[in-house]
């Protein structure tokens, strides 16, 4: 009985974990008008190039309302432009600005910063055995 309510307090610590990262991230973003919430949509047109709205939805995986919400943000940070969907009328192709494409490096690093501060209390052993579990357990 001991043994499971270790396992599920251990458990509960993902949440904490997770918004561990999620925090350390939007401090590195943050300067950029950018957030833990914001960035995936940048980094997925620079990766796919333009894309309609809908694609970027199966993409992600994220309800579309939080989608619109996200576009919506990054097209007034100017990160991000919309034009119509020459296939689909109904709907929108997004792209990547001039700004857009600047930011992605900025992105990127600091991601790297992001996760050399979050992995710090491991050793290269134990950040490996880390990714593997989390790869094992989200399959």
């Amino acid at each position: 009985m001991e043994n499971d309510k270790n396992e599920s307090d251990s458990l509960k610590q993902l949440a904490s974990v997770s918004r561990r990262y999620i925090k350390l991230v939007d401090n590195y973003l943050a300067p950029h008008q950018l957030n833990s919430s914001l960035y995936y949509y940048i980094l997925k047109l620079h990766d796919y190039g333009d894309l309609p709205q809908e694609k970027l939805v199966q993409l992600t995986g994220v309800n579309a309302s939080n989608v619109t919400r996200a576009i919506k943000k990054l097209i007034d940070s100017q990160y991000l432009k919309r034009k119509e969907n020459p296939n689909d009328r109904r709907g929108y192709v997004l792209s990547l600005t001039q700004e857009g494409h600047a930011i992605y490096p900025i992105i990127i690093e600091a991601l790297q910063h992001a996760n050399t501060a979050f992995f710090a209390p491991l050793n290269a052993e134990e950040q490996k055995s880390f990714i593997d579990s989390l790869n094992k357990l989200s399959d």
